[in-house]
């Protein structure tokens, strides 16, 4: 079976969207969509579309130059070309890239702030606001009630936080609202971080949760236990350390992936390279791999966490990073796998981020 593509993911997610546009954009070849998404796998999108012949037109016939990578980007601008739907990546200058044939396009300096400004409008509407946990519990104090808008799916439900110092401990209101969190989650309990987004007092927040039942509850809902929603900077309670997991979701909430991920340590890229592995998340290891993502079967791999074995760096100087990790795994209909790997990363200066060069299972 030939692997999907990055591009054929973002056209898969994105049909949804073309079915529900309006009946004249399929005829009327003036119209342009802004679309914005937490990831390139997300259902859950926030669209504007505009009718505008100049926008249109300077698109269509934009000259491009070729590009040997695509920049990261949440971003997506989508029109129909003689009945054939294009879709265009935006990064944050408003430049655009055609993410199947890997070219820039070439467009007006007022083209791109315009592009720009459309996008800070949507993003502004689709992601959370970051704050502090100290600023949030503020906002968020015990017996609060709130809603949760998971930023992958779409789907909301309502909650109340219920106890928590260095997070919030938070259960489902209702049986409905764990019938909802649960088909978040596929349908079965779930360790794995969500970004998300919670609404209270007219406030967005970005945020992570897991979808574990577990210590106690007290709402009539059918969820046994309480779940635990992060901010950034939010500690566990029996480490009283951040959570890399949490940490990432949250910023992902608030649409600063790219920009999390450049200021982590080479030791945190690996780590996260395990995390992103084990959730599926595609998005974050094309930003810290600098191989080709596809390569990686993660969807063979159930389950995949590092172990507490500590190893002395291999090699640790400002340009290149190596050691060796211990991590336990299964594939599927496989047995638990113990085994140490040999992990590089490297940046071009001491002042770029780190990229992971060799990594396993590729």
């Amino acid at each position: 079976m030939k692997k999907i593509t990055t591009f054929m993911l973002i056209l898969l997610s994105l049909l949804l969207f073309i079915n529900a546009l309006p009946a004249v954009a399929k005829d009327d070849h003036n119209q342009v969509s802004f679309i914005v998404k937490a990831s390139g796998q997300a259902v859950y999108q926030s669209i504007t579309t505009v009718q505008s012949d100049e926008l249109y037109h300077e698109i269509l016939k934009a000259k491009f130059t070729s590009v040997k990578d695509l920049p990261f980007s949440n971003n997506y601008v989508l029109f129909v070309e003689n009945g054939l739907v294009r879709i265009l990546i935006a990064d944050n200058t408003g430049q655009l890239f055609d993410v199947q044939q890997k070219k820039k396009l070439r467009i007006k300096p007022q083209t791109a702030h315009l592009i720009t400004e459309h996008f800070k409008t949507l993003e502004a509407d689709h992601f959370g606001k970051i704050l502090t946990w100290d600023e949030a519990t503020k906002i968020l104090p015990k017996y609060t009630s709130f809603k949760i808008t998971d930023l992958e799916t779409g789907f909301s439900f309502n909650a109340q936080r219920r106890a928590g110092s260095k997070h919030a401990d938070v259960q489902p209101l209702t049986h409905q609202d764990t019938k909802v969190m649960k088909a978040i989650y596929g349908g079965k309990w779930s360790w794995n971080r969500r970004a998300i987004v919670v609404h209270v007092n007219n406030q967005v927040l970005a945020a992570s949760m897991h979808g574990m039942p577990h210590g106690k509850g007290a709402l009539a809902n059918g969820f046994p236990g309480h779940f635990c929603i992060h901010f950034k900077g939010s500690t566990t309670h029996r480490l009283k350390n951040t959570d890399l997991s949490h940490q990432v979701m949250a910023h992902k909430a608030a649409g600063q992936l790219d920009q999390f991920t450049k200021q982590l340590s080479a030791e945190e890229v690996i780590e996260l390279f395990l995390i992103a592995v084990h959730q599926k998340e595609t998005d974050i290891l094309s930003l810290i791999y600098q191989g080709d993502v596809h390569s990686i079967p993660i969807d063979n791999i159930v389950a995949i966490r590092k172990m507490d074995k500590r190893h002395q760096p291999v090699k640790e100087k400002p340009l290149i990073y190596q050691i060796p990790v211990t991590y336990r795994y299964q594939a599927k209909d496989g047995p638990i796998v113990v085994e140490t790997f040999l992990f590089t990363v490297m940046r071009k200066s001491p002042t770029d981020e780190w990229k992971l060069v060799h990594v396993p299972f590729h």
